[in-house]
């Protein structure tokens, strides 16, 4: 049985992967991984690659600070011993 943390992960690694997809390319002529890619086009490609990243990690923090917040919550609630609320990933 899938448990939420399994398809919380499981979401969130799907939304990185859409972000970050851009460099499912073949290595060929552009890559950056390449030698004979130019430098003007490498460092371009670079770029897009480095933006991506930057996205994903900002989606990633965003998911954890919301995890966190609502952890938190039900932390206090469960010491008022207040019923826990469903969890806003949901």
């Amino acid at each position: 049985m899938e448990t939420l943390t399994d398809s919380l992960t499981d979401a969130l690694s799907e939304r990185v992967d859409k972000l970050v997809q851009a460099r499912k390319v073949p290595l060929g002529w552009g890559s950056p991984l390449l030698s004979v890619t130019p430098t003007c086009i490498a460092i371009r490609q670079l770029a897009v690659q480095l933006e991506a990243l930057e996205n994903a990690v900002r989606a990633v923090a965003l998911e954890v600070q919301k995890l966190s917040a609502h952890q938190g919550e039900v932390l206090e609630e469960a010491a008022r011993g207040a019923p826990s609320r469903p969890h806003p990933l949901k």
